[in-house]
Formats: structure tokens, C-alpha cells, sequence
């Protein structure tokens, strides 16, 4: 009797200790789902439900291009920035200034031709030694380099940035300036150099990344929308610049 009443003991409390693992684990796994579904960022049901699967994939593709848009806003727009003579200047307002006046200079780049848009992550000195190559020869390529090792000084250096680099910077900002105005006069530098050679395409993939997807381009068109070039036929002419 007694080892009877023992052995039912032991089968009571295996099974009670068995119970109890089961019902800590159905609680810690309710509460895993509940923390992750409260931590989810996405919506409780799929996107595009019910849509056609065309439609869910380019819903889903501009979605996941969103982390990588890119925008250059215009730092002065608010006319309290404007200086007026014998005013004292922020610290900062030359630096503001200064990264204001690219958008000027790709302004006027870009009047004869709209393919040479700059994407906001392509680096500055290697466009503006691409699409100002034709105008400016060997020489004065040395403007590009003083220029954007004032922009990167501007932008990013923590040493001061007063009105004396400025004006520096301001000057070979008009001479990038009357470089560029010159690019109607000579033919599309995407078009210059016939030994061309080919780089990435995430730049032209960036520019177009919201556009929805389409048939394959004909030859014309890839023409017009090729990549940059690396190398293109530099033309000489009289150069009148002088080092700053």
C-alpha cells in the first residue's frame, strides 16, 4: 500500500511539474508575439492586399527605395538671413551661404542640359570635373579643386569659415559660373568621348528610382540616357584664370 501511495506521488508531481513548463512556456511565447507585434513597424495586414501582383510589387518596390531619397534643401530661404551692410553676421551664415551658391552653379550646368542633373550622394568634384571638362582644359581644372576644397571646408571642416574665405570661394564660384555658361557651345559631354567606359548605374537608378518600371529601352533612348562618362575630349582654348 504504501509503496503504491509513493509511486502515484512521483506520477502526480511529474505531471504537475510537466504542466507548469507547459504553461510557462505558452505564456512566455504570447508574450514574445505580443512585444513584437507591438514593436512592428509595419501595418497589421500586407500591403496592397486584395491588389493585383503587378500592383503589389511596384507598391513594394517604392517602398523599399524610401531610405534611400535624398534631398539638398536651400538653407537661406528666410529673408531674416538676409545681411544688410554694417550688420553683424552669424557664424555660420557664410557656410550656409556657401553650400546655397552649388545649387546656382548646377543651375547653370544643367540650362542646356538636363541629363547632367547631380544626385544629392554624387560626389561633387568628380561631376563638376566631368561636365566642365570640355570648357576648361588642364590648367583650369585647378579652379574645380581650390573650389571644392572651400565647399568641403565650408560643409564640413569645424575651423572657421568667415568672410574672407568666402570671397575666395565666391570668385572661383563666378569663373565655375562662366565655365559652364560656355557648355552650349560645345557638344553634349555625354556624347564627347567615343571610347567611353562604362560605370555603375546607381546613379541613373537613383534619378529614376520612383519612375515605375517599363519595357526595355530602345538604342536611341539609352543613347540619351547612358551613363556619365570617366574620360571625355578635353578642347583647349584661351584661358585668361588666375590662380586664387
Amino acid at each position: 500500500m504504501t509503496e503504491e501511495q509513493s509511486s502515484i506521488s512521483v506520477v502526480i508531481f511529474v505531471a504537475a511539474g510537466v504542466l507548469t513548463i507547459i504553461l510557462l512556456f505558452i505564456f512566455a511565447k504570447r508574450q514574445i508575439m505580443r512585444f513584437a507585434l507591438r514593436s512592428r513597424r509595419g501595418p497589421h495586414i500586407a500591403i496592397g492586399h486584395d491588389a493585383k501582383k503587378s500592383l503589389k510589387k511596384e507598391i513594394q518596390r517604392r517602398i523599399d527605395v524610401i531610405p534611400r531619397i535624398q534631398y539638398e534643401p536651400q538653407l537661406i530661404s528666410d529673408p531674416r538671413y538676409i545681411v544688410e551692410p554694417g550688420s553683424q553676421v552669424l557664424p555660420h551664415y557664410y557656410r550656409l551661404k556657401a553650400v546655397d551658391d552649388i545649387k546656382t552653379l548646377e543651375a547653370e550646368i544643367t540650362k542646356y542640359d538636363n541629363f547632367l542633373k547631380r544626385h544629392p550622394s554624387e560626389n561633387l568634384r568628380a561631376y563638376l570635373l566631368m561636365t566642365l571638362a570640355a570648357p576648361l582644359n588642364g590648367s583650369g581644372q585647378r579652379l574645380i579643386h581650390q573650389f571644392c576644397d572651400l565647399y568641403e571646408h565650408a560643409r564640413h571642416d569645424p575651423t572657421e569659415f568667415s568672410d574672407e574665405e568666402y570671397q575666395v570661394y565666391s570668385r572661383l564660384h563666378m569663373k565655375l559660373i562662366d565655365a559652364a555658361r560656355l557648355l552650349k557651345s560645345y557638344p553634349s559631354s555625354r556624347k564627347s568621348s567615343p571610347s567611353r567606359t562604362p560605370i555603375k548605374k546607381n546613379i541613373e537608378t537613383k534619378r529614376n528610382i520612383l519612375e515605375p518600371r517599363m519595357r526595355p529601352p530602345t538604342d536611341e533612348q539609352q543613347v540619351l540616357h547612358g551613363c556619365r562618362p570617366n574620360t571625355l575630349t578635353v578642347m583647349a582654348f584661351d584661358n585668361t584664370e588666375t590662380s586664387v
